[in-house]
Formats: structure tokens, C-alpha cells, sequence
């Protein structure tokens, strides 16, 4: 490929880049260096997330005694009332209906019984008439019915007395009879018969369940509200008595009494109690009641020093000691920190196979380490201090308190200065880290982990302190709003849901930007971090360090700003950071403050030093601006983000002129003077190592060649940056960083359009002295 492909071919994602591929090369200092400190954290968050030590619970034997301590609950407990849950289990127990089977198909049953037996009756008349004897042979019938008295009875099912069977043979066992004596039985069998009334609830409104059977086989079940359609056994046979006689009225004495004396025999319950089934049910209803459960916050007082231990506090102190039985404060300290371990690693694992932007650095895991836990430790505090408030204002729910204090300081600082994917992970650790610390609260870790990520995206777009403000503001009403959903999802009372989200309102809204300007500083400090506060400040043009280059080097200055203008539009275009490439640009040249009448851009009347000096010197002096430019950075403290780019900005460029003018020398000595020495006419360096860096590079080179085109038209300056860009290309400037033949695309469509903007053509205004109008001429008036 040639070199002109960098700005003039296709796009390409190519990195513009060479040298060894990064996958051949393990960095082993950085695992190791991560490998520590996933142990650090994950051993301190394993210490910070175990409850405390708890005080000795009393036992039985202190009742009434004072309690020798506040005993507080260290984390989140369900107590289970034994007495309560048994009570309630009984009484659901209770509630439940008895069960009752009720035959269906009893009177049907009796009616059969009574065909069959009379029929087998009336077969032996049969027979007796087929014999050929006639039913006249009274003797030989009565005989053959006593014959057959054990399988009637057998059939019917009932006791008959000899005396009852004669009457009915008297009849020859009719059908009439037998009609008689069905609809008797039936008419007493009929509804629900229980044995005896003492197998019905006592209660008269109590009610109970009645299951038809019929044939053996459920038909279903009816509940009954009371006992008024059930008749006992006696009521039965009486109401029965009384209607043979009302029907049997015109019958003999004998047949009557034999019809009423069977059908009252094969008088039956129907409805019978049972108990198996009622057991079932009440033990059903009573395992269905869940436990009568107290429960108790983390950080809520028990029983204050002093007071008196009644029944209610051993009770939660059994629970407390049944719930931790067991429990040891090291293996718990072993599984926070495994937690915590598995967490941190799964997600730095996911976002580096995954996630195209995640590249930290090793001062960046050191940084989102010492987050991590302060956060954890700041939040460790923070609940101990609302549990002392808890106690000064009781009436103030622990759980509002909790929500004062900002978790998500640690994410809105992690988007000030890391991408918006490394801030978007850190919420997500960060809160379901608060979500344990909380008592291993659901409902906390999804208000950590969404104030946390609402903090990450507001935050970006403030360009000052102020600003800060206003992203809390917006924290803080998100927090609010999930407080009030999660608070109306666990059916809280509208007071104490209220109360909860005026908590989170203000612990956004006030608590966490002040958190976070607090620490900024000391983040941009101790890291060398620039956020984009710190930009704005640094791009403010009084500042002192501009205020001196504008007096000092005027021409440096405007070449600056105009640089300025040139790498922001490249930044824009390739997705680096805008401000932070224009502040680089600005302060590139600093250091021509010392000796600015050897540059170009601030001579005047056509003087040069240099025309005095040998190359070699005058390549000395112009190569020092930019350890001129560091010293003088150091000491007005500007950030090593830019102080690199001071250094970088040249590369290992030759000075091109000088360079080029001691060449012409030697070559005009004819080769006597000594040898030249390259390394006298070339930068230090280092290469840009990143972006914004090459993009001041690429800048310098095109604004100064753009100021000597006599002709700056569009094609001369897309010429001209296109040339730019192959020499710094060719050169290998660019083998350092992370820039691409499309971004050198973008980057010099870019750069072209801002020299246009610059180097407009504009209109002749005509000349007020060849005008051949009248001259207007103002005369005031006396």
C-alpha cells in the first residue's frame, strides 16, 4: 500500500500502527498486579460485608433482669412466633369444616332389596302353580315360604319375624305389598339420616361438608350452614311410623304391623361422620397458615441499655440465636470475599473478551479498586452513623436513613474520568456489593445499582463543578423514584414509603455531589487523571500560562488557538476527546515563552537570530521549547495528560529546516567538515502514544504550512494536509498509537475543512478614496 492510501484510499480500520501484535506479548507484572488486588479487595469487602460481633444474647434465665447493653440486629431477620403460629394454626384448624358422607343412593338401594325379596317369593307361588297343585294348596305355599325365610332375608337384608312373614305371605307378597313397603322405606331413607344428632357440630352454626356418594363413587359436596335437613335415625322411624299409619289404614292389623315393623328395620344413617377426611383437611388448613414471622431490620434496637428484658425480647433473641446456629464469623467473612472475588473477576473477564473500549490500564484498576472499597468502607460507616441517627429520631424509619447514603459517588467518579462501559460495570459491582452490605437487601442492591448507572449517564455532559449539582439532582430523583416502586411493591405504608424517598431524593441530590467534588480533586491529583472540569478550567484563555504566552510569544499564541480549532475538529471526527485535544493544543508550545524571537511565528521587520547561528546550535534552541515547555508546565501544574503532549507533539522528528540547512553546508564544504550528527537535529520524543497527541502533531505540521500558501484555496489545503499527513505516516510518528488509515481519513477531511474556515477567501471592498460618489461630509451644528 502507499503511503498516499493514508488519507486519499479507502477507509480502512487498519491501525495505522506497526510493531509487535499485543496478543504475542503477556503481561505478566499487570496479572499479577491485578491477580493482588482481586485479593485485596475481595479480603476487605469480605471483612466489611460480615456482621459485626454480637453482643452475648441473654437467655431464659434474664427475664425481667435489665439488659446490660442496646443489643441492635446486625443484619435483616424473619423471627418465627412459635405460640402465634400455633395459635393461628389451631384456630385455621378449627375453621375447617367436618366431612360427612352422605349414601345417595340408599332408599334406591332399600326399594332393590325389597323387589328381590319379594319377587323370590312370588317364584315359589309360581312354581307351585306350574306343579300343577294350584295357589290354592295353602299349606304347601306356607311351607314352601318357610323354606325360603333365610334367603328373604337374605335378599331384604333385614331381621323378620316369623310372625311379620306370615302376615306378608297372607298377601302372597303382592306387588301392592311390596309397593307398600318400598315407598315406606323410601320415604324414610330419603335426605340425610345421621345415627345419633351428638355426631353433628355442637355449634348450631358451625356448618359441615357433605360428600354424596353413590354406589361407593363421590358425586361431589355441598356445605350446609346447619343441621335443620338432618334427621337422626329415631326421628326417621317415627316420621315413618306415623306415615304407615296415615297409608296403611285400611290393611289388616297384621299386614300393617309386619309393613311398618320391616320398613322401620331398614331404617339406616345415610350420613355418616368422617373422620379421616376431616383430619386431612384440618391439617391442610393448618399447614397452609406460614409462620407468624416479627421482623427485624438491620440496625433496629432491641432493647436498649437498661431496659427491662420481657417475653417479647427472648423471643427475638431465640430467633436470632436459631437463625445463626452454626454460624461462624470467619466462614461468613470467607464467603463475602469469595463473593465479592467472583463478582469483580466475572465482570473484568466479560468486558475485556467483550466490551471494545474496556482497556484499563494498570493506574485504572488501581483506581477502580481503591473505589470499590472506599465505597464499601464510606458505605460501612455511613450506615453505622444513620443507625446512631435512628436512635436520636426513632421515628424516622432505618431503612430512610439508609437511603442517605451515596453509593453511587463512586460510579459518577469513575464516568468523570473512564469510559462510560468501565463506569457502567463498576455500578453494577458497586451495587450488588451495597445490596450485601445492606443485609443482603434485593431491594437496596437495585436501588445501588440503578442510582449507580443514572450517576454514570448523567454525569458526562457537566462541563463544570455546578454541574455536578445538577446530575445529583437527577440521581436523586431517580433514586426517589425506585425507592417509591420498590416501596409500594413490598406494600409499605405511604408514610414510611415517603419518608424513604425524601431519603434518597437528598442523599442525590446534596450528599452526592458534594462526595464527589470533595474526592475529584484528589482523584486528578494522586492519579493524574483530567476530567472534564479540569479541561475547562485548563481551557479558560486566562489562564496564567496562556495570559504569559500571549505576552510573551503573540505569534505562538495565535498559532495555538488556530491549532486548537484544527485538532477539535479531528477529535470530533475519529470519536477522540474534543476539549482534551484542544487543551493539549493550546499549551503544545509552551515553552516558547523562554526565547520567542527564535521562531518564525513571532519575528517581525524581517530579523532572524538564526541567520547568526550554526544549524546545529539553532536546532538545540528550537528543540529546547519543549523542555522548556515541560519545566514550565510542571510549574503551573498542568496534568500529565498534557505535559505528554508537550512532549510528544514533535516526536522524533528531524527540525526539518535546519536539518535541510546543514546538509547544504556539508554538501558545499565538499566534505570537509566533520561528519553530521543526526541526533543533534532530531526530537527526543517519544512517539504520540495517544490520539489526541498524534492529533496535535498532524495539526502543527498542517496550520504552520498553511500560513505560508499565498494561495490557500480548498484543493491547496487539501493538498497540503495530505502531504502532512503521508510525511508524519511515513515517518512511522504514528506506530505508537491508536489510530487508523480511517481515522487519517477522517482526521484530514477534518483538518481541511477547519483551514478552510480559517483561510476564507474574502470579498475586495471598494476604495472609500476612488469612490466617484459625493463625499458625505458631517457638520455639527453651531
Amino acid at each position: 500500500m502507499r503511503l498516499s492510501h493514508a488519507v486519499s484510499g479507502p477507509p480502512s480500520d487498519t491501525p495505522a500502527a506497526g510493531g509487535p501484535p499485543a496478543a504475542d506479548r503477556v503481561d505478566w507484572p499487570g496479572r499479577l498486579m491485578r491477580a493482588l488486588l482481586v485479593a485485596a479487595v475481595a479480603a476487605a469487602a469480605g471483612w466489611l460485608l460480615a456482621p459485626s460481633a454480637a453482643h452475648r444474647l441473654p437467655g431464659p434465665e434474664a427475664l425481667g433482669t435489665p439488659a446490660p447493653a442496646t443489643i441492635k440486629a446486625d443484619r435483616d431477620y424473619d423471627i418465627v412466633d412459635e405460640e402465634a403460629t400455633a395459635r393461628r394454626r389451631a384456630e385455621a384448624a378449627a375453621a375447617e369444616r367436618p366431612v360427612y358422607h352422605q349414601d345417595a343412593g340408599a332408599a334406591d338401594e332399600a326399594v332393590a332389596r325389597v323387589h328381590a325379596a319379594f319377587e323370590l317369593m312370588r317364584d315359589e307361588e309360581r312354581a307351585l302353580r306350574d306343579d300343577g297343585r294350584g295357589a290354592r294348596e295353602a299349606a304347601a305355599l306356607e311351607r314352601r315360604y318357610a323354606a325360603q325365610r333365610d334367603a328373604f332375608v337374605s335378599r331384604l337384608q333385614v331381621l323378620v319375624r316369623d310372625g311379620d312373614l306370615a302376615a306378608l305371605g297372607t298377601t302372597r307378597f303382592s306387588e301392592a305389598a311390596e309397593r307398600q313397603l318400598a315407598d315406606l322405606a323410601r320415604g324414610a331413607l330419603a335426605g340425610m339420616v345421621i345415627e345419633d344428632r351428638k355426631l353433628l357440630p355442637a355449634a348450631p352454626d358451625a356448618g359441615f361438608v357433605v360428600r354424596t356418594l353413590r354406589g361407593g363413587r363421590p358425586e361431589g359436596e355441598q356445605a350446609f350452614a346447619d343441621a335443620a335437613q338432618v334427621r337422626d335415625v329415631a326421628e326417621a322411624r317415627e316420621e315413618l311410623a306415623r306415615t304407615a299409619a296415615a297409608r296403611l289404614e285400611k290393611e289388616p292389623a297384621a299386614v300393617r304391623a309386619a309393613l311398618a315393623r320391616t320398613a322401620e328395620a331398614m331404617v339406616r344413617p345415610t350420613l355418616v361422620y368422617d373422620q379421616a377426611e376431616t383430619e386431612r383437611r384440618r391439617y391442610d388448613a393448618a399447614a397452609r397458615v406460614k409462620p407468624v414471622a416479627i421482623p427485624v431490620k438491620r440496625g433496629e434496637k432491641i432493647i436498649g441499655d437498661g431496659e427491662r428484658i420481657e417475653k417479647r425480647h427472648l423471643l427475638v433473641f431465640d430467633g436470632i440465636r436459631a437463625q445463626r446456629k452454626g454460624e461462624d464469623l470467619g466462614s461468613v467473612r470467607v464467603g463475602g470475599a469469595a463473593v465479592v472475588a467472583l463478582l469483580v473477576s466475572l465482570l473484568w473477564r466479560f468486558a475485556r473478551r467483550n466490551v471494545a473500549r474496556f482497556r484499563p490500564a494498570r493506574r485504572d484498576a488501581l483506581l477502580l479498586s481503591l473505589l470499590y472499597l472506599g465505597s464499601l468502607a464510606a458505605g460501612f460507616l455511613g450506615f453505622a452513623v444513620m443507625d446512631a441517627l435512628h436512635e436520636r429520631f426513632p421515628y424516622v424509619p432505618a431503612v430512610a436513613l439508609q437511603y442517605l447514603v451515596p453509593f453511587a459517588a463512586g460510579a459518577m467518579i469513575v464516568r468523570q474520568v473512564l469510559a462510560a462501559e468501565t463506569a457502567l460495570l463498576f455500578a453494577l459491582a458497586m451495587g450488588l456489593a451495597a445490596g450485601l452490605l445492606a443485609g443482603q437487601s434485593l431491594a437496596y442492591a437495585l436501588f445501588a445499582t440503578l442510582t449507580s448507572v443514572a450517576a454514570a449517564g448523567l454525569v458526562r455532559n457537566n462541563r463544570d463543578r455546578a454541574g455536578l449539582f445538577r446530575a445529583g439532582l437527577g440521581v436523586g430523583l431517580v433514586g426517589a423514584a425506585v425507592v417509591a416502586a420498590l416501596g409500594l411493591y413490598a406494600g409499605r405504608a405511604g408514610a414510611e414509603v415517603l419518608l424513604s424517598a425524601v431519603g434518597a431524593l437528598v442523599g442525590g441530590a446534596v450528599l452526592l455531589p458534594i462526595a464527589v467534588v470533595g474526592l475529584l480533586p484528589v482523584v486528578e491529583g494522586v492519579f493524574g487523571y483530567v476530567t472534564d472540569v479540569k479541561l475547562l478550567e485548563l481551557a479558560n484563555l486566562n489562564h496564567p500560562a496562556l495570559k504569559e504566552l500571549i505576552v510573551q510569544s503573540p505569534g505562538t499564541y495565535h498559532h495555538s488557538i488556530l491549532m486548537g480549532s484544527l485538532v477539535e475538529a479531528g477529535a470530533q471526527a475519529i470519536g477522540a476527546n474534543p476539549l482534551l485535544a484542544r487543551v493539549c493544543a493550546y499549551y503544545h508550545d509552551l515553552g516558547k515563552i523562554r526565547n520567542p524571537l527564535y521562531f518564525a511565528e513571532n519575528q517581525r521587520g524581517g530579523e532572524n537570530r538564526h541567520d547568526a547561528l550554526a544549524p546545529s546550535m539553532s536546532a538545540l534552541i528550537v528543540k529546547r521549547h519543549v523542555t522548556d515547555g515541560l519545566e514550565l508546565a510542571r510549574h503551573w501544574r498542568l496534568p500529565r495528560v498534557v505535559q505528554d503532549a508537550i512532549a510528544q507533539h514533535h516526536g522524533t522528528r528531524h527540525v526539518g529546516y535546519f536539518w535541510g540547512k546543514a546538509q547544504r553546508l556539508a554538501e558545499e564544504g565538499g566534505g570537509r567538515a566533520a561528519p553530521l550528527d543526526e541526533a543533534l537535529f532530531r526530537y527526543p520524543g517519544p512517539k504520540p502514544q495517544t490520539r489526541e497527541a498524534a492529533l496535535v502533531m498532524i495539526a502543527d505540521a498542517c496550520e504552520a504550512s498553511a500560513r505560508a500558501l499565498e494561495d490557500p484555496t480548498a484543493d491547496s489545503l487539501r493538498a497540503l494536509v495530505g502531504k502532512r499527513i503521508n510525511e508524519v505516516f511515513g515517518e512511522g510518528q504514528l506506530d505508537e498509537c491508536a489510530l487508523t488509515l480511517r481515522d487519517l481519513n477522517a482526521i484530514s477531511g477534518a483538518m481541511v475543512r477547519a483551514l478552510e474556515a480559517i483561510y476564507h477567501t474574502r470579498p475586495e471592498y471598494p476604495d472609500r478614496r476612488r469612490d466617484e460618489g459625493p463625499a458625505v461630509h458631517l457638520v455639527a451644528k453651531p
